[in-house]
């Protein structure tokens, strides 16, 4: 956490700091709603165990903004009849689209979901008309200041519409950065959406993320999370109609005395909703790690499938991971699937490829890529698997 930050911010900081944001991006007053919801909505992260050294619910921060700050959103990728405007140009030109997420989209129903819509200084909006396939993934490229950044990603998919977005941060060292994910899938409609970060020493990276699914349509959601920091990720995902359908993915690799906490919860509002999840986790040196995994299957989803799949390497004799993954089910005439392994890894494996001429610190990152391979691989394009690729052979070494 950055130095200096003593005790979290009091009501008259935060509505102060509020006071100063862009209005036409989110008016003064439903931002001070959205700051008292975070006052008074609890994490739902209680520390598990003693190791757990961060309280989320007392997390210190300087909630100030300031006009100086270097904070930029870069976009590429031919766009076609699709926009991808920072979140201020749309709030001039596109307010309708805003509004019609921001209706849809509760966000503040979570702790930090609250904190970023009301302290939300800039971001980025994505809009693909009905029936248009986007060629080429849209990238969006987040650089962030020292200064506290509040971004807000918005994603809007008109019925029959196809799209990937791939969104990635730029954390210097000692940033503290609450942002959301806020992303409409309607009917017919397919969204491929990747995150990829590496947070560095001092750094607080927290994003919570809320998408909407509609009938027949599709999402596919992929998070890559590396660093020695404190990284909180929250995702939320609601099936609302039938034969909506989920496929998400997670890497996540903290190293040093980083703390990294992921929530995954899949809602099945519909029938005939279908979800795969699938975890792979490391942990190294001195790092903390969990990962909360829930299913949820309504009264009125008769015919849902659901699986989740967690599994985790201990890579340091420090390091320590928790695994926690639950079903929630109020029907009957549904699949519903949860399992999770926690382990080091094995030492016959070692010995094989040492036997195979390999040095130990080889063997050890051969067998670690091959046991991430599955999850990189649901990445969508061959530039940012290589990336990640990459960034674990470093975060190995």
């Amino acid at each position: 956490m950055p130095e200096g930050l003593l005790a979290p911010p009091t009501r008259d900081r935060l509505h102060s700091a509020a006071n100063v944001a862009d209005a036409r991006i989110l008016s003064h007053a439903a931002r001070a709603r959205a700051l008292d919801l975070y006052l008074t909505h609890t994490s739902g992260r209680a520390r598990p165990n003693r190791r757990w050294r961060i309280d989320l619910d007392a997390l210190a921060f300087d909630p100030k903004t300031s006009e100086a700050a270097q904070h930029a959103v870069d976009f590429s990728g031919s766009l076609g009849r699709a926009i991808a405007l920072p979140l201020a140009t749309a709030a001039r030109e596109h307010a309708e689209t805003l509004a019609h997420i921001t209706r849809r989209i509760d966000i503040e129903r979570s702790k930090f979901g609250a904190l970023a819509l009301g302290l939300s200084s800039f971001g980025a909006l994505v809009h693909v008309p009905a029936d248009y396939d986007v060629a080429e993934p849209i990238v969006i490229t987040y650089r962030i200041d020292t200064i506290p950044a509040f971004p807000r990603t918005l994603v809007l998919l008109e019925p029959g519409a196809r799209a990937t977005v791939i969104v990635e941060f730029l954390n210097p060292s000692g940033a503290f950065v609450v942002g959301t994910s806020e992303l409409i899938v309607e009917e017919r409609a397919h969204l491929h959406y990747a995150t990829s970060q590496r947070v560095d020493t001092g750094s607080v990276a927290i994003e919570s993320a809320l998408s909407h699914v509609g009938r027949d349509a599709s999402i596919a959601l992929a998070s890559a999370d590396f660093g020695d920091a404190l990284i909180v990720r929250d995702r939320d995902t609601s099936l609302d109609a039938s034969g909506a359908r989920l496929e998400q993915s997670a890497i996540f690799l903290p190293t040093g005395n980083g703390h990294l906490d992921v929530a995954a919860t899949v809602r099945h509002v519909a029938g005939n909703t279908s979800s795969q999840t699938v975890v792979k986790a490391a942990a190294g040196d001195s790092a903390i790690a969990r990962f909360l995994g829930n299913i949820v299957i309504l009264p009125h989803a008769a015919g849902s499938d659901a699986s989740l799949r967690d599994d985790a390497l201990i890579l340091g004799p420090k390091a320590h991971i928790d695994s926690v993954p639950a079903l929630e089910i109020a029907c009957n005439d549904v699949k519903a699937y949860h399992g999770a392994t926690i382990g080091a890894i094995d030492d016959e494996q070692i010995f094989y490829l040492r036997s195979r001429g390999l040095d130990e610190s080889e063997a050890r990152r051969t067998i670690a890529l091959g046991f991430f391979e599955p999850v990189v691989d649901a990445f969508p394009t061959a530039a940012l698997r290589n990336m990640l690729t990459q960034r674990i052979v470093e975060t190995l070494r």
